[in-house]
């Protein structure tokens, strides 16, 4: 691939996803505008590649093509949300194939986009991590993180305490930081807590909150909540250190 074109693409789309990965972490929205003028222009870069023949039609198809069956995939089962899913087509447009080949991860990850998505996820890994060491310093102190919750498998609470932190109700509330981790249930006339393991990215979370605040008695010891980074943010970490990576020094 041409490198000037080349660095425009990266240039741009960095910029944008950068601007997407802020705007989501503040509103929990990426606009359609940041995709529309990102997009366009490098997918127009792309062809002015294909014409100087230094990019292959296989390799942008393959990329394109790549970005929007992961995207849609990870959509439907609601592990990304649609700016997710778009971030990917943006990425595979912006650097449809390698510059260079004398990396090991170019031989066992065909295409950056493969690179970039492999990366991003065991960026994403490290967030549980970092909860799990919070919960068991929590626990060493005394305090129980799964106080009144009625879940009594063993690996499913296991999993509660990769996941989820106990916080105050009014902090669940106050903005977009934490997704509620559980739910009332009503059984027999009587209110239960239950977890919630897996939330779609795309849930209603502001419904949720309200059905849990008519129940807010039962939190005076703290709710169960998911502490949340979307994962625009780790795919554009990861999307920039990629780049870094196969264009430093500009081989």
């Amino acid at each position: 691939m041409d490198l000037t074109l080349q660095m425009l693409r990266l240039a741009v789309s960095s910029a944008l996803l950068i601007y997407a990965s802020a705007s989501d972490l503040s509103t929990r929205e990426v606009s359609d505008r940041v995709w529309l003028i990102g997009i366009p222009p490098c997918l127009l870069l792309d062809c002015v590649d294909l014409y100087l023949g230094s990019l292959d039609f296989i390799s942008l198809l393959a990329s394109l093509g790549t970005a929007l069956l992961l995207g849609y995939f990870l959509c439907y089962i609601g592990f990304y949300g649609g700016a997710d899913g778009k971030a990917l087509i943006l990425m595979a447009a912006a650097a449809p194939s390698y510059s260079t080949t004398g990396l090991l991860a170019v031989k066992i990850l065909p295409l950056p986009i493969l690179f970039v998505f492999f990366a991003s996820t065991l960026f994403s890994v490290f967030y549980p991590l970092k909860v799990s060491v919070l919960n068991l310093i929590d626990y060493v102190r005394g305090e129980r993180l799964l106080q009144g919750i009625d879940e009594g498998n063993r690996l499913k609470r296991l999993l509660l305490y990769i996941t989820t932190r106990r916080v105050r109700f009014d902090t669940l509330k106050e903005g977009f930081k934490h997704f509620p981790a559980e739910k009332v249930v009503v059984e027999e006339g009587r209110p239960r807590r239950r977890p919630i393991y897996f939330l779609h990215a795309e849930a209603d979370i502001d419904e949720l909150v309200e059905n849990l605040e008519a129940y807010q008695e039962l939190f005076h010891d703290g709710v169960l909540a998911s502490p949340t980074t979307p994962m625009i943010v780790f795919q554009t970490v990861a999307f920039v250190c990629v780049s870094l990576i196969l264009h430093w020094p500009f081989y």
